[in-house]
């Protein structure tokens, strides 16, 4: 897998600038832009959104661990859970234990 540090060393600039080139293009000189953006394609660089989100230090995925969504309680606890707003957009899992306590369960 081709990474940021790659990109980088291939195109002789800085992580710095590849990560500027990819979200702040406006920063870069043309020159270097096209330069990094010809290593990017050439390697098939593609970002990884879990690594992005774990060096931000948060995540767009909001998780509800209910006991039983046989019960209509925990139901309506999970449609209130998708109608929440979601800024920024949200992705939602939702894990069903089938009243196995959480202690017990594994994953």
């Amino acid at each position: 897998m081709v990474g940021i540090k790659d990109v980088a060393r291939h195109a002789g600039v800085s992580v710095g600038t590849v990560s500027n080139v990819i979200n702040r293009p406006d920063m870069v000189s043309e020159e270097t832009r096209h330069r990094v953006q010809s290593v990017i394609d050439r390697l098939g660089y593609v970002r990884s959104e879990s690594a992005r989100q774990l060096r931000a230090g948060q995540s767009r995925i909001m998780a509800l661990l209910v006991l039983d969504m046989g019960n209509p309680f925990f139901v309506d606890v999970a449609r209130g859970a998708e109608r929440a707003p979601r800024h920024p957009p949200r992705r939602g899992l939702i894990w069903n234990t089938g009243h196995i306590p959480p202690q017990k369960c594994q994953f």
